[in-house]
């Protein structure tokens, strides 16, 4: 039931399906066969993940943005991605930046190396965070604290080569 599930999500990415039809389709899949499954899914996750979406969407259609973000993207847009990354998230990040510049290669280097720094800056981090707080003796700032120096301690050296080799 699963791969169906894939299969259709698939096919709404690449316009074959309504994603409105495929949201219902898989809802109403899932409530029949797994409805426990339901009960369990992080809906606060899922809700910071569709305001950055909306946040970005909106974004580009405010006028003072749009003008602020396509005079400071270009031929800035490997280190754009990763600062935008830090506080969106990359994905997000990736998404907003992509209206404002044709230089998609050094975008999508830049979101990719801003997966690292910030605990926001990538939810796949955000995800294991969240299930680590749930581990017994958890210590919730002592990981945001290693977590960042690490990522940062990462993410400098990567940026460094990436601007000295790809621009």
């Amino acid at each position: 039931m699963y791969l169906l599930l894939f299969i259709l999500c698939l096919l709404s990415v690449f316009y074959l399906i309504d994603y409105r039809l495929m949201v219902l389709l898989v809802v109403l899949l899932i409530f029949k066969t797994d409805r426990k499954l339901l009960l369990h899914a992080d809906y606060g996750l899922l809700l910071t993940f569709v305001s950055f979406f909306l946040f970005v969407g909106n974004a580009e259609k405010i006028e003072a943005i749009h003008k602020a973000l396509t005079t400071f993207i270009k031929g800035r847009e490997l280190l754009s991605g990763v600062l935008l990354s830090q506080v969106i998230s990359n994905v997000p990040a990736a998404v907003l930046l992509s209206g404002f510049t044709d230089n998609c290669r050094a975008l999508l280097i830049g979101t990719n190396i801003g997966g690292l720094g910030t605990l926001i800056a990538s939810l796949a981090s955000l995800i294991s965070f969240k299930f680590y707080v749930r581990t017994k003796n958890a210590k919730p700032f002592r990981y945001i604290f290693v977590f960042t120096v690490l990522n940062i301690g990462l993410l400098l050296p990567i940026l460094a080569l990436s601007l000295i080799f790809l621009t």
